[in-house]
């Protein structure tokens, strides 16, 4: 379910709310909601309180997900627009990959939106926060400085509640709070990068940093004991609740870093929070709750001794001072891909997406790569048709929940190749604006930047070098070099860099890897 807080909610934190640029009170004053003020919106689709529903659900959750309905029905600038969540590889925590909706439409047709979405921005920006008891030892949150925050609390900006589904009992088990953490600090990067702002108010907004937002919720220490890897292991289900403060425009009301970063703190948590800020009970604030969190498979892998039978490509010598250890796999990549697609602007059709994905990953096996993750976007179509009323040939008709069903998406082409070398992900969700880089409300892949930060977070762990790229780019061995596994031990060995970036140029395909 999402609960969704009214946007009268905040006039409370300003003296002129329905001016262009209201300021702000000092110190901050309390919001008022009450779980009646709240507009719940249930998505039956992501229930699974059978267990028998399990397996085959986890394997879908970014298809369940509500993921068109932001900006639409879901009308909350603080809800992370959540495009894939997942348990960690080591069971620790829960992985969330959202996006920035106020990117979506950007320009001068669109400055009373990006005001709407602003929250969003906010989303990036930790806040600190301290624990304390409440009436009958009721736990509460407050809003501190860094020196007062609890040290899980420094840099946070979402309270995660923990539940599990006890099927015996048939009800909903409590277990536990927790606040998130940031892969990264992005209000840090974006202070690195020279910006003065992370609230870009133009359409040119050239934080691409800023579009994907990452965080991560821990599990409960109590409660990390489960083995939630197996088919018997409790099922977990997730609430999360953000932390709602006005966002932070940095060149007016400072940076927010406590002394492990070593940046400036011009804002003076006291002086805009107070000391007696306390955060609205949980079922009094707009939040999603009971999110299903279920684990992934790890990618499937050959045995070395079937891998020079397999490839036809001599295993490179390992030596000690390259990264692989043991890891299953020494170089991945990601593509974020479709059976057909519409070309930036809608102009024009793109449908032989199968034969130039078969070609793509034929190419890279043969140069190098270990395993290919595919995440395809052919499903979105049926959503751009179905907005549009209109009815798309690649589609088949059939009941009304199946009447938008994709026909044909790219398993035929991953299911070519075994699955210890290329693993597809169903990703049917839409990008939110498909206009050319020129256009007064510039696109923004939105579905396309979640994919490549899922890809991280879902099969980083499992190899020591990943690539992203679409799949009419190549990376092609050059020089003397015949495979990519030479090339980075050369660099493991010699070089010891984190990251590579590479020129892209037009050339003809070498004809030695077209025999």
């Amino acid at each position: 379910s999402a609960y969704l807080e009214p946007s009268s909610s905040y006039d409370s934190w300003y003296e002129n709310p329905s001016s262009k640029d209201p300021k702000i009170k000092k110190p901050l004053p309390l919001r008022g909601t009450r779980s009646q003020d709240l507009t719940r919106l249930n998505f039956p689709i992501l229930n699974y309180s059978d267990p028998s529903g399990k397996d085959s659900m986890c394997n879908k959750i970014p298809t369940l997900l509500p993921i068109d309905d932001f900006g639409t029905t879901i009308l909350d600038s603080y809800l992370p627009w959540i495009h894939d969540l997942f348990l960690s590889h080591d069971e620790k925590s829960v992985n969330i990959v959202a996006q920035n909706r106020r990117r979506c439409h950007k320009g001068k047709n669109h400055l009373d939106e990006m005001k709407f979405w602003e929250g969003q921005v906010a989303l990036f920006q930790p806040v600190a926060v301290k624990r304390i008891s409440g009436e009958n030892n009721e736990l509460n949150y407050r809003l501190s400085s860094h020196e007062e925050a609890d040290p899980d609390g420094l840099e946070t900006r979402f309270i995660c509640r923990f539940k599990k589904m006890d099927h015996m009992r048939r009800k909903v088990v409590y277990l536990g709070e927790t606040l998130s953490t940031y892969p990264f600090n992005y209000e840090f990067v974006n202070w690195r990068k020279k910006k003065k702002t992370m609230v870009e108010d133009t359409k040119d907004q050239t934080a691409f940093w800023l579009s994907p937002l990452m965080f991560h919720c821990p599990i409960p220490n109590e409660h990390q004991q489960f083995n939630l890897k197996q088919e018997t292991s409790p099922q977990l289900l997730l609430d999360i609740i953000p932390i709602r403060t006005p966002v932070r425009r940095n060149d007016r009301d400072g940076f927010f870093f406590h002394e492990g970063h070593g940046g400036p703190t011009s804002f003076d948590a006291k002086e805009w929070f107070g000391n007696s800020h306390i955060l609205p009970k949980l079922d009094d604030s707009g939040r999603w709750e009971n999110l299903p969190v279920c684990s992934l498979k790890p990618p499937e892998t050959i045995e070395p001794q079937n891998f020079q039978s397999q490839t036809n490509q001599p295993r490179p010598q390992e030596n000690v001072n390259a990264m692989s250890s043991n890891k299953p796999h020494r170089l991945v990549a990601c593509t974020w891909t479709s059976a057909l697609h519409q070309r930036r602007g809608n102009e024009r059709r793109i449908s032989d997406g199968k034969s130039r994905l078969r070609e793509w990953i034929a190419f890279h096996l043969e140069a190098g790569f270990d395993h290919l993750y595919i995440f395809d976007n052919t499903g979105a179509n049926a959503t751009v048709f179905r907005l549009k009323n209109e009815v798309d040939p690649d589609f088949e008709e059939g009941s009304d929940q199946d009447k938008f069903r994709i026909h044909d998406d790219l398993s035929s082409v991953t299911n070519l190749f075994p699955n210890s070398k290329v693993t597809r992900i169903d990703w049917p969700a839409t990008i939110c604006n498909n206009n050319r880089p020129a256009h007064d409300d510039p696109g923004e892949r939105s579905s396309q930047y979640a994919a490549e930060a899922a890809c991280r977070l879902r099969y980083g762990p499992y190899t020591d070098w990943m690539a992203s790229m679409d799949p009419d780019e190549y990376f092609i061995p050059m020089g003397n070099n015949t495979d990519w596994r030479e090339i980075l031990e050369k660099v493991d060995k010699t070089e010891g860099r984190k990251i590579l970036k590479f020129r892209s140029t037009r050339a003809r395909p070498l004809l030695s890897r077209l025999e």
